[in-house]
């Protein structure tokens, strides 16, 4: 049915305007293709790339410096081009018919970069209830939904709240972010969190202050270890 659909009513490539040739996706091959993935030259923590091709383990000197509460954190792909322009019109425009496509780049960041097994639970990266009822819809969650069924993996969209509603984060830095970020996050169901392996979820990561401060609050709820996983990374 679902081929005689597409037949009928081809999906049509936001890149390229063509039919996809990727069943069931909307993104054709050759657009992407054009996603710059992160491959190599990532710090251990954060996942933040690197020039000049460095193979062996590192740290980079913003984890140095500042040790999120996050056990680690990976990125698909670059926030530039193409992959932003599809995340932009997925969180502000609606389109949440790129989900598959973009949970597509999660699982193949997670499978790359991570064990499956030690994971108990799969976690978004919460909204404010006002920023809710702006946009009708929390992106992260939509992504974290889609990975945790993808990897067989319990999906809680509830046992984390944001408790505070803080301001855009687009043009601040690092050490203004994370405060900015401070006791943003609250577990309101610690017994679903204490001694479990969490997999925070979001769309785009920068410095990771949102990622720390809602690993903190989960690391203070008792979670054993706290991953990350998003769609893209952008460096500030």
């Amino acid at each position: 049915m679902r081929r005689l659909a597409d037949a009928i009513y081809p999906r049509i490539c936001p890149g390229c305007g063509e039919a996809s040739d990727r069943d069931d996706r909307h993104i054709c091959w050759a657009c992407f293709a054009q996603i710059e993935l992160f491959t190599e030259s990532m710090c251990e923590v954060c996942g933040r790339f690197v020039t000049g091709g460095v193979r062996h383990q590192f740290v980079c000197s913003a984890c140095r410096a500042f040790k999120p509460a996050f056990d680690r954190a990976r990125s698909a792909g670059h926030f530039s081009g193409f992959l932003r322009d599809r995340l932009h019109a997925f969180k502000y425009n609606g389109a949440l018919w790129l989900k598959d496509d973009l949970v597509d780049l999660l699982e193949g960041c997670l499978r790359a970069s991570f064990e499956i097994g030690p994971i108990d639970v799969v976690v978004p990266i919460p909204l404010h209830t006002i920023k809710m009822r702006e946009r009708n819809y929390n992106q992260a969650a939509l992504l974290a939904e889609g990975l945790a069924a993808r990897i067989g993996r319990r999906y809680d969209g509830r046992s984390v709240k944001r408790v505070v509603q803080t301001e855009t984060q687009t043009h601040l830095h690092a050490a203004e972010r994370r405060e900015n970020m401070r006791g943003a996050f609250a577990v309101v169901r610690p017994e679903w969190i204490r001694q479990r392996t969490v997999l925070l979820v979001d769309d785009v990561m920068t410095t990771g202050s949102t990622l720390d401060a809602c690993a903190r609050a989960l690391k203070k709820a008792g979670a054993r270890q706290v991953w990350a996983v998003t769609v893209a990374r952008g460096i500030r």
